[in-house]
């Protein structure tokens, strides 16, 4: 059995162009960091964003590991958690929910059954692959709160706890500097020009996310095996 997931090979791989801007940046700080600030600042936010698209890439694979795995190894949707089925169709039984008059929501109760009634059984395996995209919807800006909230859509609600053995003393900071680079993302994306760091401290983000990410990987692997069906 492998170590790691593909999702996790997969996003340290990823890590490679967040290093290359660092690294770019820390090498015109070292020339001369008042001429480059510009420069600097720029690579820095640039890395950021990435850094952070990459763990909300990272969480969304994972989800799409197991899906995958779920169809492919024949589990029976007796072992599924309600939750799962609800997120299967949401956007659909969304549909049905914002419909305001008999006719739209007789259509919308028809499109559902249309195209998900067959997932729909307590019971036998998934009749196909689920569509990941659907699935996945609503799932960005990937802050702590809500990676727990996403693995809560198979059922995982013990993240937290498996997390925070896993990880021990370093439980606050991690999770704590996740929420941090969300948050400088999403300053950096509404243009606030203060919202950057220095290389040394997109140096650090990265450290702290790849170790964040790899224990991640290791409960929720543990977790699908214990419950579902190994993805690793």
């Amino acid at each position: 059995m492998a170590r790691y997931t593909t999702a996790y090979c997969s996003f340290v791989v990823r890590m490679d162009e967040v290093t290359v801007l660092r690294k770019s940046a820390a090498r015109l700080e070292r020339l001369d960091p008042v001429a480059n600030s510009k420069q600097i600042d720029a690579l820095c936010r640039g890395g950021i964003v990435l850094l952070s698209s990459h763990l909300e890439a990272f969480v969304k694979e994972l989800g799409e590991l197991l899906l995958s795995r779920l169809f492919d190894k024949g589990v029976s949707r007796s072992l599924l958690d309600q939750r799962f089925f609800y997120h299967v169709s949401k956007d659909r039984l969304d549909n049905i929910k914002d419909a305001t008059d008999p006719e739209s929501v007789a259509k919308s109760i028809f499109d559902f059954l249309a195209a998900d009634q067959d997932f729909w059984e307590r019971s036998g395996q998934l009749p196909r692959h689920v569509d990941s995209e659907r699935f996945n919807k609503g799932f960005s800006n990937p802050k702590f709160k809500k990676i727990r909230s996403y693995f809560n859509r198979f059922g995982f609600q013990a993240f937290h706890g498996d997390l925070q053995r896993n990880l021990t003393r370093n439980f606050a900071p991690y999770t704590n500097m996740v929420n941090h680079l969300v948050d400088t993302r999403n300053l950096i994306a509404h243009g606030d020009p203060g919202a950057t760091k220095t290389p040394a401290e997109v140096e650090d983000m990265v450290k702290i996310v790849i170790q964040f990410c790899r224990a991640t990987d290791q409960v929720f692997a543990s977790w699908c095996k214990s419950k579902y069906c190994a993805i690793r």
